[in-house]
């Protein structure tokens, strides 16, 4: 009887990991469709996207951890708040899921800078033995990218016009003596 559970139990588990991997692969977009969701070019010059993109980040709660303009590489981690944990084998530890993202600023033309977005939600485990990632699970939602577009088209607007007026002119002061 024990055996005939065992031998039900492992082909269901058979059955349906396939299914299930099927299923989150089919969630995943094509590289093509990641691509659009991801990027977008933006009328500026990579000076002002670069920034722009660092302004909206850091209003966005992320700890900017690595920025280079030369490479246009940009990499940010979000806070978030950890909670207890416990496991038989390593004791107590700590649990949080932190959001983080990269980017990557290129001059395409002239005026023309492409912007690469990539968000992650990513698994932070830590015990009295090790911490560090241990899952990430990309971010997809359409929203959290157009959100992040509208607001760095929004700073490369500010930037810009910031950067066409013309510096104020000291005006004649009457000076009294």
């Amino acid at each position: 009887m024990k055996k005939a559970i065992i031998a039900a139990g492992a082909a269901m588990l058979i059955v349906s990991v396939p299914a299930y991997a099927q299923k989150h692969k089919k969630d995943a977009p094509t590289a093509l469709e990641l691509q659009a969701l991801q990027s977008r070019d933006v009328e500026a010059s990579k000076d002002i996207v670069f920034g722009a993109v660092m302004s909206v980040l850091q209003d966005a709660g992320y700890r900017i951890q690595s920025a280079d303009k030369d490479t246009g590489l940009i990499t940010g981690i979000s806070s978030t708040k950890s909670k207890l944990t416990y496991n038989l084998l390593t004791g107590f530890g700590k649990s949080k899921k932190s959001p983080i993202v990269s980017a990557y600023v290129e001059q395409r033309g002239p005026g023309i800078t492409n912007v690469r977005l990539s968000f992650v939600m990513a698994k932070m485990k830590g015990t009295i033995y090790s911490s560090g990632l241990q899952d990430e699970e990309p971010i997809y939602d359409p929203v959290t990218y157009t959100s992040a577009f509208e607001k760095i088209n929004q700073a490369v607007f500010i930037r810009q016009n910031m950067m066409d007026k013309p510096a104020p002119t000291p005006t004649a002061a009457t000076t009294t003596n």
